[in-house]
């Protein structure tokens, strides 16, 4: 499957998120283009953080924690269309309120030259531990629940096991992260 089927244009934003068209993720990427992304934070009713480890094949940041599900917002959506797709499609989870917890600007260059320059809108829902979670294979190799002392742990002794998006997102939303 080409990239412009599997993945449709995204919606493109000038440097203040103001929405100015779209192009594919090639382009945006190639030519550091800002764009839109949701990341989804799910906890449990006791607080345990559900992360999602990245698949091999991502084609960024593979093998990496990330929030639960997140994604680029496609030509057409808006953040919160795109953060309830994302749900359903990552994690088989439909109809679950979301939050959003607010908006930060990223910019990053990847090793191999392409230019990440994002607007990424945090959400948190809230979801029962024993939840029944359909991962989607291509994009996920392993689902699991962190205590807050487990992340934090596993963040002070292994930084680069996680994306970049899910420090800042952690450091700016969740107050038990912001010293990390």
């Amino acid at each position: 499957m080409s990239d412009t089927r599997k993945y449709p244009p995204v919606v493109v934003v000038d440097g203040n998120d103001n929405e100015i068209g779209s192009a594919t993720l090639a382009d945006v990427w190639q030519k550091g283009l800002y764009h839109r992304v949701v990341s989804n934070y799910v906890q449990d009713r006791q607080g345990r953080m559900l992360l999602q480890f990245r698949a091999p094949s991502v084609k960024v940041y593979p093998n990496c924690w990330d929030p639960a599900a997140g994604g680029h917002v496609d030509a057409g959506q808006t953040y919160d269309q795109a953060a309830a797709a994302e749900l359903a499609e990552e994690l088989g989870l439909y109809g679950v309120a979301l939050k959003g917890l607010g908006t930060f600007r990223a910019n990053n260059t990847l090793d191999d030259g392409r230019i990440v320059n994002q607007f990424e809108r945090v959400y948190l829902a809230q979801v029962p531990y024993d939840v029944v979670l359909k991962p989607e294979a291509e994009e996920i190799s392993k689902l699991q629940w962190f205590t807050s002392v487990e992340l934090k742990t596993q963040i002070i002794q292994h930084p680069d096991n996680f994306t970049p998006g899910l420090l800042q997102g952690l450091a700016k939303y969740f107050p038990e992260y912001a010293t990390l």
